[in-house]
């Protein structure tokens, strides 16, 4: 018998029964539906993680961090621990950027002296000051406007969609550039720009003004969030100055204002090192590390933590959508079971007519195979259906929260040949028993069945 035929006369014998055979491959498309949706969203999730690493350079860098402890992630978005290590000076940075299979450095300090955040009748708490030199090697997903460059100095900053909603320029981000915001400094504040007391030698009519001070940026761009939260970038040529100390030093009879720069004393919190390619990131981090003594993570090492999350939760929700399949499988060996007990005095024809064992064996499990086939190829295509639908509303969650990325869910063509494979798979398996029941049968017994 052609291979042919014995499709033709499986899809005949499974249209007799048509309602079994509907609840059967149904089974079977409930447990595809559900492995493809949870595949895509973790490949999806996956896939969007990468791109953002590699459309903001993370791949390549390397955190370097007084702290010694700090992973990637610790050391980039929390901060870079202790302060009592190594200090993070220009001398370092210097050397740093020497290093074979180096591009570029660009050292970072937060900002605590400010208080509020206001625009018009808004007031806003102070979340993520971060300043950072603009050389490229941070780059945050543009959404309006631009990031900051070497040319910005003091009054020019770009914030993070939250913080743009929260001025009340949800959805009209572009709106926002070029608008003037008021930054008002905490209660003694005496860096760059500060509202200082008087000369001690100056006379004195009314009390000293308070110290604290507002400042004002003109917002050049607004940016996507790395952590969620709502943030603000200065260039660290203004924070230079955000951060020095101004006190009135009397001498000789004279008083003049002292300025004392404090992140020459400190240093800096991180230094972000950009290596020239993704396979020399972990080398540099060692060279740092063994010629600086100081904390250096790459974002490599965050990358593999994070996919592997990924990977467990694939695992789970792949387990999930398998027990599905288990469940059908049941219900591939029940119709194939009852289809040989109904057929039984067919199958006692077809030997009698000189049609072998194995030809009633393979008839059977392509049977039970097209059942698993169907099912797969119906769960592709409904969850194709449900992805083209959740691709809109996702992009718009994903504009309201500030970020560009479209069409992030997706189904990956591995993923779909494999769900029919392991669908067809499984039927076939599951009518094994059922085909080797019905090649078993004798011939004499099954044409006496009624």
């Amino acid at each position: 018998m052609r291979f042919v035929d014995y499709i033709a006369l499986a899809f005949r014998n499974l249209g007799r029964q048509k309602l079994r055979s509907f609840l059967t491959v149904l089974a079977i498309i409930i447990g595809a539906t559900s492995v493809t949706i949870m595949l895509a969203l973790v490949t999806s999730i996956k896939s969007f993680f990468l791109q953002e690493f590699n459309a903001t350079g993370q791949i390549r860098q390397i955190a370097v961090t007084q702290a010694t402890d700090l992973t990637y992630g610790q050391a980039r978005y929390g901060g870079g621990g202790s302060r009592s290590g190594v200090k993070l000076t220009d001398e370092m940075l210097g050397g740093i950027k020497k290093l074979p299979h180096v591009a570029n450095a660009s050292p970072q300090v937060g900002l605590y002296m400010f208080d509020s955040v206001n625009y018009k009748d808004k007031k806003l708490s102070v979340s993520n000051f971060q300043a950072y030199e603009p050389n490229d090697v941070l780059s945050y997903d543009v959404i309006a406007g631009r990031n900051l460059t070497e040319q910005d100095q003091a009054g020019s900053v770009t914030l993070t969609a939250e913080y743009a909603d929260k001025l009340g320029f949800k959805g009209q981000y572009q709106q926002l550039v070029g608008k003037q915001i008021t930054l008002q400094t905490v209660p003694g504040y005496t860096g760059a720009g500060a509202n200082l007391p008087p000369s001690p030698l100056a006379a004195r009519v009314a009390e000293p003004p308070p110290l604290a001070t507002n400042l004002s940026a003109t917002v050049v761009g607004v940016v996507g969030s790395q952590t969620g939260q709502a943030a603000m970038y200065f260039p660290l040529a203004w924070a230079r100055g955000l951060l020095q100390t101004q006190d009135w030093k009397v001498t000789n009879g004279k008083a003049a204002l002292v300025a004392t720069d404090n992140l020459a004393k400190t240093g800096y919190q991180t230094i972000t090192v950009a290596a020239d390619a993704a396979e020399n990131a972990n080398g540099v981090a060692q060279r740092i590390r063994d010629q600086f003594g100081v904390g250096a993570s790459t974002a490599q090492d965050f990358i593999k933590k994070q996919l592997a999350i990924f990977n467990i939760i694939g695992y789970v929700l792949g387990g999930i959508g398998g027990i599905s399949l288990a469940v059908a499988a049941v219900g591939v060996v029940n119709t194939m079971v009852m289809a040989t007990m109904e057929r039984t005095r067919e199958i006692g024809v077809m030997r009698a007519v000189g049609a072998k064992r194995a030809t009633i064996s393979r008839l059977f499990t392509l049977e039970a195979s097209l059942l698993g086939l169907l099912g797969g190829v119906l769960g592709i295509a409904i969850g194709y259906a449900m992805v083209t639908v959740a691709n809109p509303l996702v992009n718009k969650q994903l504009a309201a929260n500030g970020i560009s990325a479209k069409d992030i869910v997706i189904l990956p063509p591995w993923l779909v040949v494999g769900v029919i494979i392991v669908t067809t798979l499984i039927g076939m398996l599951a009518g094994l028993y059922p085909a080797r029941r019905a090649a078993k049968l004798n011939p004499v017994e099954a044409l006496r069945h009624e």
